[in-house]
């Protein structure tokens, strides 16, 4: 999911001008945008009679770069509007910050079990700021509608690729007309929330400008940690029925002739990108490729091999789909610069990989891939689920044992929910698996929603898990 939606599922300035040309809709680029320090807070005002143009304000809770907001705010930068982004960790007042910066309208990335941390913030600020729209967007309101009834906190919320939705949002909210008919945009209709059909996926990434890195590069964390966060594509090759993409092709995508779910930027344009974000900020000294699998399309690996290395140069870190993956491949990846992969292995039972799961791999891919990336010297972490309701205890040791025996550098492993955006958490639901009485949280490694007699089996696993598989022995 990209927009407000960062390419994320639930599972888990000066730099737009280079593709202006592309952009069907613009306007002349403020002066504020080549470089210079960002505009001083607005005076209070009625809602954009002062001045021309809307200030937005991305608010965030993870000290991370989302690729959707940087996406968004180089849009909207691109059509003259005025952009930041406020994480909550990485201010002293995050409130009084967000206020003292005087938006028009605040974006609100929101995920499934922290939909609501927001509203206590909103609710104050709409009292300062009378004229003050509120946008939700991420994944949880991409799947649920609720949140419009919270309608002194929400004014509408979004779906699906967000970047023109948001566009003509704010600019409908500039200029006082409804926006009660934008596609990929819900809003409150007559009592109730009503969503409006999806625009077309954006079919050629290199059409958008480049995205935003200065709205998070602000903050010394992220400008000084050393490693890039990137993406090159959107989409994913599988459809795993523990995480959203599956009804996401669904609801996207409308079948018709040329439209593709799974895309990818131009090798480069890609590296355009890295050079421009590079000559601003030279202190990076790695990447790391934040796509479902950098190997998405076939042969895009081979060139990107070839022009990365002479054109950019940095080493990188990427998730891969080892269904797609073959040894032509890892060399490719390898020359191009590539020091470690990381891809799902779920779980350690083939069974529950490929008919539960349905992420197509199987025992020969599982313990096949990993032999041919050690002997390309490239590292690899996994990526595992504890607790779905398709796995008994035994199952559950076995993803032990099959990490153990394909000897990872390093795995994650998280406990599973049952998110309502997946075929498999609305199915959990219809069959009455989940215990309604916990909270869904934003953590996914303390506690299951299952209704298990084994629960206190996993959640201790869990936690041991690393612990099982390095541990010599057995």
């Amino acid at each position: 999911m990209v927009g407000l939606d960062d390419g994320d599922t639930e599972h888990q300035a000066g730099h737009a001008t280079r593709r202006r040309r592309d952009c069907p809709r613009t306007h002349p680029e403020p002066l504020w945008y080549a470089g210079l320090p960002r505009s001083p807070p607005a005076p209070r005002r009625h809602p954009f009679q002062a001045l021309p143009l809307a200030r937005i304000a991305f608010i965030v809770t993870t000290c991370h770069e989302f690729e959707g907001v940087k996406v968004l705010s180089s849009v909207l930068r691109l059509h003259g509007h005025q952009t930041d982004c406020f994480i909550t960790s990485e201010e002293k007042d995050f409130r009084r910050a967000v206020l003292g910066w005087r938006p028009d309208v605040v974006a609100v990335y929101a995920t499934t079990g922290q939909e609501l941390w927001a509203h206590d913030h909103i609710r104050a600020w709409k009292s300062e700021l009378r004229h003050l729209k509120t946008v939700f967007g991420g994944p949880h309101p991409s799947h649920d509608l609720q949140l419009l009834y919270d309608d002194d906190v929400v004014d509408a919320t979004t779906k699906a690729e967000a970047e023109y939705a948001m566009l003509d949002l704010v600019e409908a909210w500039e200029a006082g007309r409804p926006i009660v008919d934008i596609p990929n945009v819900a809003t409150m209709v007559d009592g109730g929330p009503r969503q409006n059909p999806i625009r077309p996926v954006i079919g050629d990434l290199d059409s958008l400008p480049f995205p935003d890195v200065d709205v998070f590069y602000k903050y010394p964390f992220l400008r000084d940690k050393r490693v890039m966060q990137v993406h090159a594509s959107r989409g994913c090759q599988n459809s795993c029925t523990y995480c959203s993409v599956g009804l996401m092709k669904k609801t996207w995508i409308s079948g018709k002739r040329g439209e593709k779910f799974n895309r990818t930027k131009s090798v480069d344009y890609l590296c355009e990108e890295m050079n421009d974000i590079l000559a601003r900020y030279p202190g990076f000294r790695m990447v790391n490729f934040g796509d479902a699998a950098l190997n998405m399309e076939s042969g895009w690996v081979h060139e990107f091999s070839e022009k990365w290395p002479a054109r950019v140069g940095l080493p990188f870190a990427c998730n891969v789909n080892i269904n797609h993956l073959d040894e032509d491949d890892i060399i490719a990846l390898k020359r191009a610069g590539c020091v470690s992969v990381q891809f799902g292995l779920e779980s350690g039972s083939e069974e529950v990989r490929l008919k539960v799961y349905k992420k197509g791999y199987t025992d020969e891919i599982v313990y096949g891939i990993p032999k041919l990336l050690k002997k390309h010297k490239l590292t690899f972490r996994t990526n595992n689920i504890m607790g779905s309701p398709a796995e008994d205890l035994d199952d559950m040791i076995e993803t032990v044992r099959a990490n153990k025996r394909i000897k990872p550098n390093g795995c994650t492993v998280l406990i599973y929910r049952p998110f309502k955006s997946t075929v498999l958490g609305l199915e959990d639901y219809k069959m009455d698996r989940v215990d309604l009485g916990k909270d869904i949280g934003p953590s996914i490694q303390s506690d299951s929603m299952m209704k298990r007699d084994d629960l206190r089996e996993v959640v201790n696993l869990q936690k041991l898990f690393n612990v099982a598989v390095y541990l010599p022995g057995g």
